[in-house]
């Protein structure tokens, strides 16, 4: 979905702030700091959902210059497994794979060459994330610094343009490529019981740029990126 980039920045801010606020109201209640560390090591399983707010970012200006702007915004969800090994110190290290399984597509219309008739999109087709944990307990909370690495593979379509440039209803190209991918943030998870946990996020997300190059636009490259905010909501279940 695109918006104008006043409303993009609004909505990125309003989701940054949001999601730190939900961590520190987590973080600052009384009983989630009372006691000893809660009991988090071993093997977990989860699942998250969340919302990704930011721009492309590209080489090839003739993009720009045709759809007006870079913003693309969209939910994201997945499934995610991990493991925790906890230090007497009350010191938590841990480990994390992240497969997204859902990505919002991101949409664009043409409004210079072909205006409003020409249209492009694209598509998560499937991902992978590495994360490293660092944390400390706090009774039944746990705060903690994150970094992930991985990667995403992503399908661009052009739609209603021939090979030749020229308007075509119906003709559609399409270029693949695989991103790289960081993310880099904080968050907090709490104890709702001895096996059961909810928690929140906030991180960098950088996809690196790729080539997409459209046969009508080579011989290129052209190449995409991703610059954004990632607020996330996460849960998981200890075995």
């Amino acid at each position: 979905m695109r918006k104008m980039k006043d409303n993009n920045m609004l909505t990125r801010n309003m989701n940054l702030w949001s999601s730190l606020g939900i961590v520190a109201i987590l973080l600052t209640g009384s009983h989630a700091f009372a006691g000893e560390p809660g009991d988090w090591k071993g093997w977990y399983a989860g699942a998250f959902g969340g919302y990704v707010s930011g721009e492309l970012n590209s080489n090839d200006p003739s993009h720009k210059e045709s759809t007006g702007d870079y913003n693309d915004d969209g939910p994201m969800a997945g499934v995610s497994f991990g493991y925790h090994r906890q230090f007497s110190n009350g010191w938590i290290g841990g480990i994390e794979i992240m497969v997204p399984l859902y990505m919002q597509k991101g949409t664009a219309v043409d409004k210079q060459y072909f205006p409003d008739t020409v249209t492009y999109e694209a598509s998560y087709r499937y991902g992978l994330l590495l994360a490293a944990k660092w944390g400390r307990g706090y009774g039944k909370a746990l705060p903690y610094a994150f970094g992930a690495l991985g990667f995403t593979n992503v399908v661009g379509k052009t739609f209603n343009v021939d090979l030749s440039e020229n308007y075509a209803p119906g003709f559609e190209q399409s270029a693949a490529a695989t991103h790289f991918l960081w993310q880099l943030g904080a968050g907090a998870d709490y104890q709702v019981s001895e096996v059961v946990f909810l928690g929140a996020r906030v991180a960098a997300f950088i996809g690196a740029r790729a080539d997409h190059t459209m046969p009508w636009n080579e011989p290129g490259p052209n190449e995409f990126g991703y610059k954004a905010v990632l607020v996330q909501l996460n849960g998981g279940y200890r075995f």
